[in-house]
């Protein structure tokens, strides 16, 4: 605790700030959120269409709700507060109402830039090249071993170009230890026009609220849960990432009929033909488990390489109003081998239906969602979501769940404590209330299961409560948040060989502060403390603080940057998560455990209009040899020196 202090008074120098870049403004959304617990982020999703629609804004007086929630973080609340006003005169009067929504500022930015109140004439054709090299400076055990069979090569490359109506996406990439340059590839082209729109190739799904289709990764509790929360599906989009399981290979086909300026019918049908890793169980011809690692460095892991022929079959069919939509989905998936997996994220069968009836009544100030769905074995989930805006800037928001032990949705995202759609049931209950330069973000969360989970003995119990109070002034950005769980867990003492459960209580606090130092630098300081407590053990704790220096150019055409981070913990439940941006659509969620520390540093030199160059490199030290990675990923020796270099050229 004696080296936070200094950090904190540090943290009364207030400096003024100016507007924030795209990138900027991402790196604080996520980094003030709690991460998922993956390696890394892939945000191609979000960034390639931010600049889609920032190069060819939406016309909010003419769009439709369907196309205005193709914007990143953008949900029907958002949508309905935009429109309560109907017609927009010119940009003053868009920009005032996007000021008075009672949301974080980076969907106020993304609103901003991806929106006009006029017709633009779209340019004909864009063409965006990115390449992106890394590379560990430290070897890892599998190169030692000889257990990877491939070179040390780490190289992503992305081609998206539009003309017109169409447009074409394709990313190539091969992680370090794997045998071929185009060891993952994605292809797809989208033709969409009025209301038509035609996949060919890769493509993400999402309906509803997400409990049988939901391939967005971005229902995470946290101090934005009015939005991550209530969003709708989309139907279908390209794919954009390198995540190898969660995409459809084959064709996705939308038709929109309007029978008036407030009322439509949409009918989409759903083919697909995926190839899927595996590993197979010869002796019964069965698959064990699917495989969702996305690596194929090792014999193998190279040997469950596309294994299960995946074939799914949908229609859809939606119809909404300005206050009320209905939906009905049906999908027939059918596999070449038996799945008989452990695991809750993994289909369970061979083939069958998965259906789902969701919907939406109401609109802007008040918004209830819902969704029902079965799996193949008629195992059911349900989920209702209802926002009230009580007086303005003051949201309350509940959100019910309900999923039976044995459901099976593999492409599903629960927005709960899991990740996946099993064994849950739940209430959320929440406001969020912005008062000048005041945000307050506020919920609770009780949830249970009905059996035993993969990492407990009995049914789990627990509770959450999550406080985010941002205070942001013309000076400076405070951000306090405080987590605190108490639930169900695992424990295996040192003189007792059989696990057993019992409750767990952890705590997570973190204060944070953003500003720019004159006009050209921004700082950013961060001190995190996180506990464990039970009756069984000794506190645990663990603790954090991050300094970061940045500075920008005026024109963006030349940045660098710095920033260091110090950290120990005493225990792995203490782990402190650190959301690490790192280039435009790739990001680091580093798991900070033991004690050590962490220097990162990065350059971007605008070339010319058309390049852009990026630079970074990442130290990671561990004291009192410490590990760094498990398995076959574990670095020789306590450090671990990471470089990227990536290029992105843009043709007009």
């Amino acid at each position: 605790m004696i080296r936070v202090i200094p950090i904190l008074i540090l943290f009364h120098f207030t400096f003024e700030i100016e507007a924030k870049d795209f990138e900027t403004l991402l790196e604080n959304y996520f980094g003030n959120r709690t991460p998922a617990a993956q390696d890394y982020f892939d945000l191609s999703q979000i960034q390639d269409v931010y600049e889609y629609y920032r190069n060819g804004p939406i016309n909010i007086n003419s769009a439709s709700n369907k196309k205005l929630r193709e914007l990143p973080f953008i949900t029907d609340w958002v949508i309905d507060e935009l429109k309560s006003k109907k017609t927009y005169k010119n940009r003053f009067e868009l920009e005032e109402v996007i000021d008075s929504i009672a949301t974080d500022e980076i969907i106020k930015f993304v609103l901003k830039e991806c929106l006009t109140t006029s017709n633009i004439k779209e340019k004909d054709f864009n063409n965006t090249y990115t390449v992106r090299y890394r590379s560990n400076l430290e070897q890892t055990k599998g190169f030692v071993n000889n257990k990877y069979l491939g070179s040390d090569l780490n190289l992503y490359q992305k081609l998206r170009t539009k003309y017109k109506d169409y447009e074409l996406s394709t990313v190539v990439d091969k992680d370090d230890g794997e045998l071929s340059i185009t060891d993952f590839y994605s292809l797809a082209l989208k033709y969409e026009k009025d209301n038509f729109k035609l996949i060919v190739g890769d493509y993400n799904l999402s309906f509803g609220l997400g409990n049988l289709y939901d391939q967005s990764f971005l229902s995470l509790k946290n101090s934005d849960f009015i939005n991550t929360s209530s969003k709708f599906g989309n139907g279908a989009e390209l794919n954009r990432s390198t995540i190898d399981n969660n995409f459809f290979r084959g064709g996705y086909l939308e038709k929109a009929f309007h029978f008036n300026s407030t009322s439509n019918l949409r009918l989409a049908t759903i083919y697909a033909d995926s190839k899927r890793s595996a590993t197979i169980d010869t002796s019964r011809d069965i698959v064990s488990s699917v495989y969702k690692s996305g690596y194929f460095r090792t014999e193998t892991e190279i040997n469950k390489k596309n294994k299960l022929d995946e074939l799914l079959l949908g229609f859809n069919i939606e119809y909404e109003t300005e206050n009320f939509s209905i939906g009905a989905l049906t999908t027939h998936l059918s596999y070449s081998k038996f799945i008989e997996s452990s695991s809750f994220s993994s289909f369970y069968g061979q083939s069958g239906l998965l259906n789902t009836l969701y919907g939406r009544i109401g609109s802007n100030d008040e918004i209830l969602k819902f969704e029902i769905c079965n799996d193949v074995n008629r195992n059911i989930s349900f989920r209702t979501n209802y926002l009230l805006e009580i007086y303005e800037n003051l949201i309350f928001l509940t959100d019910v769940r309900y999923t039976e032990p044995q459901y099976r949705a593999p492409y599903a995202m629960n927005f709960g404590e899991q990740s996946f759609m099993a064994n849950e049931k739940g209430i959320l209950t929440g406001i969020s209330y912005i008062y000048d330069k005041m945000t307050i973000a506020l919920f609770s969360d009780f949830y249970n299961s009905e059996m035993k989970t993969f990492t407990t003995t009995t049914p789990i119990r627990g509770i959450e409560y999550y406080l985010d109070f941002i205070l942001n002034n013309k000076l400076t950005k405070y951000n306090i948040r405080i987590d605190y769980e108490r639930k169900s867990d695992t424990f295996k003492s040192d003189t007792m060989n059989t696990k057993f459960t019992i409750p767990n209580t952890k705590l997570n606090t973190r204060f944070e502060v953003n500003s720019n130092l004159g006009k050209h630098f921004t700082f950013r300081g961060r001190a995190e403390l996180s506990f464990k407590i039970n009756d069984f053990q000794n506190v645990q704790s663990g603790n954090l603080i991050l300094l970061e220096l940045k500075k920008k150019g005026s024109k963006l055409d030349f940045q660098y940057g710095l920033s260091y981070i110090t950290f120990n913990t005493t225990d792995f439940e203490t782990v402190i998560y650190t959301y690490m941006y790192q280039v435009p659509g790739f990001a680091y969620v580093y798991p900070f455990y033991q004690s050590g520390s962490n220097i990162n540093a990065f350059v971007k030199y605008k070339l010319m209009d058309e390049i852009s160059l990026w630079f970074r490199i990442n130290h990671l030290f561990k004291n009192n040899g410490g590990k760094i990675g498990s398995g076959n990923e574990e670095i020789l020796g306590n450090e671990r020196t990471q470089f990227i270099f990536q290029m992105q050229y843009l043709i007009d």
